[in-house]
């Protein structure tokens, strides 16, 4: 996400007088806002699909530590849980859940 310090940076005042005017230039434009209060930045405010963008982008870095994580595991010679286990393991959890939703 690119931020330009000259457009980008608001006071909250100013942002707080002009809502409509900000939520629109987000909506179209995708950069965040930051606003300012006592002349140093406080907030950051985003339009949703930029947040979801972001979200996205956050949960396919976090997959693919894992991955990495897993495949790295895998090369040092750990082949992992068994299917066995893992499959014990998700029936005694999904039945814990059935129970607590009764």
């Amino acid at each position: 996400m690119r931020i330009d310090l000259k457009e980008d940076v608001v006071s909250l005042t100013d942002f707080a007088r002009n809502t409509k005017q900000h939520a629109k230039e987000l909506a179209s434009g995708g950069r965040a806002r930051i606003l300012t209060q006592n002349g140093k930045a406080s907030v950051v405010v985003l339009s949703l699909d930029a947040f979801e963008q972001m979200a996205h982008d956050a949960e396919e870095y976090r997959m693919d530590l894992r991955l990495r994580e897993a495949v790295e595991n895998y090369a040092k010679g750990d082949s992992g849980t068994a299917a066995k286990t893992v499959m014990s393991r998700l029936r005694k959890r999904a039945g814990k859940r059935r129970d607590t939703a009764s």
